[in-house]
């Protein structure tokens, strides 16, 4: 695999002064193996730190501009890349894929081993990622300084440290984005508020909760709260 190849060649772009004209753009966002939509995935501009989300027909529309990286993050799926340059400027619409993980449990939680979805899923990503950054045969663990657990091994980096942090900073950032998507999950929202479709798709976009605050509010009674406030708020917009 080198989905994330990407990173390490076009992350430079990533922290140019943003001088360029930005346009909107259209695209379909689809699953590489069955070609189906994938619903309320995080489509990101890495540039901008502007995040929207696809509709139910994987559609998504977002502002970029000439060498910006667009990211792409699902439950369920590996992340991906796609830098907005010449191959795609003359394009009328994006058809980006992403390749599912080997499991396809939807957003429920699993209890093997006490580990959530999202930590399996997160497991598998972080594994694929750093193989593919740094060509390395895992583990990527080690013994940590303090002797009190575990620590990634960021050795193997020291030949490209400045394109190590910036590739982490950006897997880390894609994994806040799976970690919001799989807490504020289609079927949690679609059934404490009723809503499908565009109505759904609006919502789950225009009150996403921020990766800091679902870590400080761990449990379902917590975002049920946060979805019945968000609600009210939701009804007094036009």
């Amino acid at each position: 695999m080198r989905r994330y190849m990407l990173v390490l060649l076009a992350l430079g772009f990533v922290f140019m002064a943003d001088a360029q004209k930005r346009k909107l753009v259209y695209g379909y966002l689809k699953d590489s193996v069955t070609n189906a939509p994938i619903v309320l995935a995080s489509v990101r501009n890495i540039n901008t730190s502007t995040t929207v989300m696809t509709n139910n027909t994987g559609r998504f529309a977002i502002e970029v501009a000439e060498n910006q990286i667009l990211s792409f993050a699902a439950v369920g799926y590996f992340f991906d890349t796609l830098q907005y340059n010449n191959t795609y400027t003359l394009q009328d619409t994006l058809h980006p894929l992403l390749v599912p993980l080997a499991r396809d449990l939807g957003n429920v939680t699993v209890t093997t081993r006490g580990m959530s979805r999202y930590q399996l899923d997160s497991m598998e990503r972080r594994k694929d990622f750093l193989q593919d950054i740094v060509n390395y045969t895992i583990p990527t663990v080690s013994q940590a300084n303090s002797g009190a657990g575990i620590a990634l091994n960021l050795d193997r980096f020291s030949r490209h440290e400045k394109n190590k942090r910036r590739a982490m900073q950006f897997y880390e950032t894609n994994e806040k984005e799976a970690y919001i998507n799989y807490r504020f999950n289609t079927s949690l929202v679609q059934s404490l508020t009723g809503f499908k479709d565009e109505k759904l798709h609006l919502f789950i976009q225009r009150h996403r909760p921020s990766h800091e605050w679902l870590r400080k509010h761990v449990t379902e009674e917590d975002i049920h709260y946060y979805i019945n406030e968000q609600l009210k708020l939701f009804s007094k917009q036009k």
